[in-house]
């Protein structure tokens, strides 16, 4: 930060300036200068001199030549991809995680260093550009929608929502600070505050709108000064990127990047994430010239119908917002209400003077304690206004795909199961229906689907329809195609994978219990459920364990132990069936030889005497097995009852999810390895127990 006095030295500079070029245009240097000199004096880490800051001045009196005053060295960096083609959402999200502190922004972020990595790190692995997380995101969080509005004695903008909810987290301890967007000399920037006065006296300019490019530089300023703790404000892009890092490990497959001192970038944890409604950021420069209006005398901007406004104490400006381009990576977003934030704020929808406050995460919910809101949200408003983003994104997206130019696609990603094959295609994949039994009318229609997009069908090993080698522009297509159908995409990534069952006594003579029953209920609620790494749960109706169900995270089969009673003769129809030899006729009996006996029940069904008897019935259970690279055998576990198939698979599930490490890494079966099977499975019978 500069001095006052060194401030004071500026305003000196400029009115000298000013004496000598009246056509000088003072709001438009002033950004340039603050700009200028901030950039120089994080360069320089120290305080600039009086010499150094006369001499900026004079350099840059001439706009014209800005550019040649502020060079930057263009180093090979993976996004410029998305930087040099417009599909920048200029959030800031790649300048705070890079552990060199190799990134800058300056209305788009750009490399100030040459980066081993050639920028395919953290930084790409973050970009909501590049990935887009969110349909792991929804997932996890269990995102819904539900809509209220409010207003505080806060003096803020559309009745001061956030800033109420702000200072009473604050007051509470929830939170050791907020990251809120703020101004310096009303150019957007982050800012830190640790205290609920903070907010209302010491930096009065988190109150006003902003509606043009700002970064996060203040989340990692908040990681570095020692909090802990923190929410934020962000426009929909910061959210979406703030999302990604927050599920970096399970997004990207492995921990945040170390730098070259063997640590990764410090940031706090983000308890809450605030998004704020965004049709579109402007370039600050265009909107003040069109506005013709003094800067330093605005209190407020603000977008209403299709003006752009800004507003003194007592005039109103305001300018078609038609005239006025938007980034241009704005017109690749279709994100109107921050659908990934804990909590979304805006105008729209609500009465003037109030806030619409959608609450989307459990999290979010605790706005609901602590303020008072109110039902009766005019959702129309809002559905138009999604409506109007997602056309104009729809239009951008065309228009690149006839000019041929760049698109990251980054936006299919958001749907389950979409996947990258080879040669820069992609493919759809669909969970399994119970039991693996597909309507033969699905088949002929997916058939035709994969043949409009020249797709080709595979059978995946868990009975999957996967359609193949499709191209990037047209899976949002394909998609709307096949929405219809009695197929559910997804079954990719670290959640439950397609639940296998074979037909079971209902369509196999050797089957012993109804597999696709279990597989149903199993399937209603654990069908896409988020876990550390795949989770893959397989059912077979007989010890023949035909689909591998103990080499699964949690596999079963049903099993019935004979025993002979007195009405045997000795036939030996049961030992003609039996074949594992389990089985020996002893004069008129046969005997069981229980170290053998597999459990299949063959013999009952086999003896015309009615002789075999169940010594017992139930449900084995294989817990921690996987295929693979390293095939591991999972831990036998025997139940009598159904309902404790489902009570140890919760238990189960929990318990992995809770002790798990490393996303996207550690299987069940490793897990149970490292903190070794009696502490798991304790904890596992603990949980079954407090139910």
């Amino acid at each position: 930060m500069l001095s006052v006095d060194n401030e004071k030295l500026i305003n000196k500079c400029l009115d000298d300036l000013i004496k000598k070029d009246n056509n000088i245009n003072i709001s438009k240097l002033k950004l340039r200068l603050w700009d200028y000199i901030n950039y120089i004096a994080k360069e320089n880490q120290d305080e600039l001199t009086t010499e150094t800051i006369k001499e900026i001045v004079s350099k840059i009196a001439n706009l014209k030549t800005i550019e040649d005053v502020k060079p930057f060295i263009k180093y090979d960096w993976f996004l410029n991809s998305i930087v040099d083609n417009d599909l920048c959402a200029k959030c800031g999200s790649c300048s705070i995680v890079c552990p060199n502190n190799l990134i800058g922004f300056d209305e788009k972020p750009f490399l100030n260093e040459e980066c081993l990595r050639k920028g395919n790190g953290m930084c790409k692995e973050v970009c909501p550009r590049i990935i887009s997380g969110s349909y792991d995101i929804r997932t996890r969080l269990n995102l819904s929608e539900e809509y209220y509005y409010g207003s505080t004695n806060v003096k803020g903008q559309s009745g001061g929502v956030v800033t109420k909810f702000l200072q009473i987290l604050l007051d509470l301890g929830e939170i050791d600070g907020a990251v809120v967007i703020g101004s310096s000399h009303w150019k957007p920037s982050s800012m830190i505050i640790t205290s609920s006065k903070d907010l209302t006296d010491i930096n009065k300019s988190t109150k006003k709108s902003k509606y043009s490019v700002s970064s996060l530089n203040a989340v990692r300023e908040a990681g570095e000064m020692g909090l802990e703790k923190i929410a934020v404000v962000g426009l929909p892009c910061q959210i979406a990127g703030l999302r990604n890092l927050q599920y970096h490990s399970i997004i990207s497959k492995h921990e945040a990047e170390r730098g070259k001192n063997g640590k990764a970038a410090k940031l706090p944890k983000i308890e809450y994430l605030l998004g704020l409604f965004c049709t579109e950021k402007f370039g600050h420069d265009e909107i003040l010239d069109k506005l013709e209006v003094d800067i330093d005398k605005v209190k407020k901007f603000d977008v209403n119908g299709p003006y752009f406004k800004a507003y003194t104490d007592d005039e109103e400006y305001k300018i078609k917002l038609s005239d006025i381009n938007p980034s241009p990576g704005c017109l690749m977003c279709r994100d109107f209400d921050a659908e990934l934030a804990d909590i979304s704020f805006g105008e729209k929808g609500s009465p003037k003077g109030y806030t619409t406050v959608v609450i989307r995460s459990e999290k979010g919910k605790r706005i609901k304690d602590l303020m008072n809101l109110y039902t009766g949200v005019d959702l129309e408003r809002i559905d138009f206004m999604k409506s109007f983003k997602n056309k104009r994104f729809n239009k951008e997206v065309l228009k690149r795909a006839q000019e041929k130019a760049f698109n990251s696609f980054y936006y299919i990603w958001g749907h389950g199961g979409v996947g990258m094959g080879q040669k820069g295609k992609a493919y759809v994949r669909f969970r399994t229906p119970i039991g693996g039994y597909y309507d033969a009318d699905t088949l002929i229609r997916i058939s035709e689907v994969a043949k409009k997009y020249n797709g080709i069908i595979k059978l995946t090993s868990r009975e999957e329809i996967e359609i193949q080698n499709v191209a990037l522009n047209q899976i949002e297509d394909l998609l709307e195609d096949v929405k219809d159908e009695d197929l559910i995409n997804g079954t990719e990534g670290p959640l439950v994978r397609s639940i296998m069952s074979c037909p079971g006594k209902e369509r196999c003579l050797l089957g012993l219990i109804n597999t696709n029953e279990i597989a149903s209920k199993i399937e209603e609620k654990y069908a896409e459920k988020p876990a550390n790494y795949k989770f893959k749960i397989g059912i077979t109706g007989c010890p023949n364990k035909c689909l591998g169900v103990d080499t699964v995270d949690f596999g079963l089969h049903g099993v019935k132990t004979p025993k002979t009673n007195d009405d045997c003769n000795g036939c030996g129809c049961c030992q003609d069936v039996c074949k594992v030899e389990a089985i020996e006729i002893r004069g008129d009996t046969a005997i069981t030889n229980y170290e053998l006996c597999v459990d299949c029940g063959k013999c009952i069904k086999a003896c015309p005497n009615n002789a075999k008897d169940l010594k017992s019935k139930g449900y084995n259970l294989y817990i921690g097995g996987k295929g693979g690279r390293e095939t591991v055998i999972g831990y036998p576990v025997f139940v009598e009852d159904e309902q404790e198939i489902y009570d140890t698979l919760d238990a189960v599930f929990e318990v992995y999810n809770k002790l798990s490490k490393k996303p996207q890494r550690e299987r069940l079966a490793t897990t149970i390895k490292r903190v070794t099977p009696i502490k798991f499975f304790n904890e596992v019978e603990k949980l079954k127990m407090g139910k």
